[in-house]
């Protein structure tokens, strides 16, 4: 199979998560745009386990008009080429194929080095498998500044773009169906998987994070209950619903805010919740270090800090939803779907950064978690 295309997108569809749901997004804008794509699915040794499914959302990017599923072993060409996700690659891909492209990505979903410094994968091996598999010489398209700043580590044996691609939302998915405040209770929450990271470490920080009370109502889509009760939390005070009981933007308008914050153990490289969230004219109060990724998108607090800034939102409902209006514009102009066409137009005339500035670890230090990276590996053991 060979062909001319507008971009072509290379990924592995059996990701669960939050790479796959910004890949049918991109791959569902720039198809809305009325480009050709060439669309090539590899298997990654990262998802090593043959019962991992494919997921249902990825295969159904091949049905939408313009989306041409290429065969391993294709000859295809581009002006654009997308490869999602480094530890897709890093790992090395069984697929080979042809494919030639005058621009070629890798979008980083996922930040190199752990929430311990430890390095959980290496670009430079990552971007060097790509090419061997597939022909295509990428450079790094970080999803936000946090992973920006671990890939500038690795500079200048990488070049990343000069603007972030985070990820892509169509504000249709996400209508605001009731205002927050409206009068009844006031409801927090969250959802997302169920995780332990997903939360804070310990039982205190977890019950302050969601404050359950008289006058505070807790609605969770997503709770691993049992483990978080043996940390000492309490979450049988919590409206628990299991992971995708409700569409989710169903299950954030009956929220007034959003809480988010997680273990000191996960690094999170982008937070697509806190988007849709946001889309859905909720609040945020948010874990510190997200506002390097959200900025004043949102408001941050310690775990401690949620019931009282949950108390003052809730003091003046009126101003608290004009806020919640102004960001869901801001973030529609960010994130938006609509946004596609300028970010391609940029991308295309990008000169690419290999800067080091901003990197967040020296050379030496990188020299070492590259090293004991790469003896867990030789050990057999996950790195």
């Amino acid at each position: 199979m060979s062909g001319t295309f507008d971009a072509l997108v290379v990924a592995d569809p059996r990701f669960s998560g939050g790479s796959t749901s910004a890949l049918v997004a991109d791959v569902t804008a720039m198809a809305g745009l009325g480009m050709r794509l060439g669309l090539l699915f590899v298997r990654s040794a990262y998802l090593d386990d043959a019962r991992d499914p494919v997921n249902p959302a990825a295969v159904a990017l091949c049905d939408l008009d313009g989306v041409t599923p290429l065969a391993p072993g294709a000859t295809a060409e581009a002006p654009l080429a997308f490869l999602h996700h480094p530890l897709v690659f890093a790992r090395g891909i069984e697929e080979r194929a042809h494919l030639t492209a005058s621009r070629s990505v890798m979008i980083a979903h996922h930040t190199p080095f752990r929430a311990d410094g430890s390095l959980e994968y290496d670009p430079l091996v990552a971007i060097r498998r790509a090419k061997a598999a597939l022909g295509l010489s990428a450079w790094i398209a970080p999803v936000s500044p946090t992973v920006r700043a671990q890939m500038a580590a690795f500079a200048p044996l990488l070049r990343q773009t000069g603007d972030d691609w985070p990820n892509i939302f169509d504000p249709a998915d996400w209508p605001v169906t009731r205002l927050p405040f409206d009068g009844g209770p006031v409801t927090i929450g969250r959802h997302g998987r169920a995780d332990p990271l997903k939360f804070p470490a310990t039982g205190p920080e977890i019950d302050a994070a969601l404050p359950a009370g008289p006058d505070i109502r807790v609605r969770v889509m997503g709770c691993p209950a049992e483990a978080l009760a043996v940390a000492g939390a309490h979450p049988e005070e919590w409206e628990v619903l299991p992971f995708g009981a409700e569409p989710v933007a169903d299950f954030l308008n009956t929220l007034d805010v959003f809480t988010y914050h997680y273990h000191p153990a996960l690094t999170e490289a982008f937070g697509r919740t806190v988007v849709e969230a946001t889309l859905c004219g909720r609040p945020c109060l948010l874990d510190p270090r997200l506002e390097a990724t959200f900025g004043d998108l949102a408001q941050y607090c310690a775990p401690a800090g949620v019931a009282d800034a949950v108390r003052r939102l809730a003091a003046d409902p009126a101003a608290t939803r004009l806020r919640a209006d102004a960001i869901r514009d801001r973030v529609i102009a960010r994130y938006g779907a609509e946004g596609v066409a300028a970010r391609l137009d940029r991308l295309r005339r990008d000169p690419g950064c290999a800067s080091r500035t901003g990197g967040a670890v020296g050379p030496l230090t990188l020299a070492r978690k590259m090293a004991g990276h790469w003896r867990r590996r030789l050990a057999g053991a996950d790195g």
